[in-house]
């Protein structure tokens, strides 16, 4: 009976195989360079210095003969580890997916300045004053400027920063406290535009009169700091008439962040009342 046939069932023969040849080879290996280092070293003919320069030469010669002749006796075994190894990394790589992506949002936001605690972002939909940032995610408090058909706002909002590598994001503080509103309202045709032109630019000029000096000072720091034409500190306002019943306008003004919804109820508040007297009896759409 063979000496294989004593042997576990889960031990693989090849695995045997290999393993005896190894011992073999190492064994012939050592006893060559032994042999060859006391040929070495019994020469008469020989300096000292020669001596050790050949003796260095035999132990990295047998280095290399030993490494070469492992990965020959063990080629089929290295092939299957290496094939397990790839293939754990990979069930690695799929299961941490998305904690990798966050990881590398977040090297984007860093190495890039995209954003920072304190500052007003929007990305994908989401709008608010970033209050926390890690890792994997960003927490925003929900903007509480009033959007058509939303319901709450004022939340904590998380999102994952893997969103950073796909959707493109807006800071709203990039460029300072201060940004352009622009109030749309769309009146009947029947109306009088030009008076509520007037109102909409006489309401925008006298809020923006509150901090134009301020607004003046931050327009300057932008030119002075990112060398960027600041747009006019005056409220303008365009008009369109994209549709067949109302006449479309569209009021730009600088406003602080934080008090867009504030400025822009009151407009619409003195817009009301200077058209109609009071804001229930209104056509307007805003």
């Amino acid at each position: 009976m063979l000496i294989a046939d004593w042997l576990p069932s889960f031990i693989d023969r090849a695995f045997i195989r290999d393993a005896a040849v190894s011992l073999i080879f190492i064994s012939v290996l050592l006893l060559v360079r032994a042999l060859v280092r006391r040929a070495i070293l019994s020469r008469r003919d020989m300096s000292a210095e020669l001596k050790r320069r050949w003796l260095v030469t035999l132990r990295n010669v047998a280095l290399v003969v030993f490494v070469l002749a492992m990965a020959l006796i063990w080629a089929n075994e290295i092939e299957t580890l290496a094939v397990s190894l790839v293939a754990i990394a990979a069930a690695i790589v799929l299961a941490t997916k998305e904690m990798i992506l966050c990881g590398m949002g977040s090297i984007y936001r860093s190495s890039s300045n995209a954003f920072s605690v304190g500052d007003r972002i929007e990305i994908s939909g989401l709008r608010g004053l970033v209050i926390d940032t890690n890792l994997l995610c960003t927490t925003l408090h929900e903007s509480s400027q009033v959007q058509t058909h939303k319901g709450t706002v004022g939340r904590a909002v998380t999102f994952p920063n893997s969103l950073l590598l796909s959707q493109p994001l807006f800071n709203e503080t990039a460029l300072g406290q201060y940004v352009i509103q622009t109030v749309h309202v769309s009146i009947d045709r029947q109306t009088d535009w030009q008076h509520a032109e007037t109102l909409l630019l006489a309401s925008a000029n006298a809020i923006v009169a509150d901090y134009a000096d301020d607004l003046k000072h931050h327009a300057r720091q932008l030119e002075r700091s990112y060398a960027v034409e600041t747009p006019t500190l005056e409220p303008r306002l365009r008009m369109s008439l994209e549709d067949r019943e109302d006449i479309s306008l569209h009021l730009q003004l600088p406003a602080p962040l934080g008090q867009r919804a504030t400025i822009e109820q009151r407009i619409l508040r003195e817009l009301l009342t200077g058209l109609y007297g009071t804001p229930e009896k209104t056509d307007v759409k805003s």
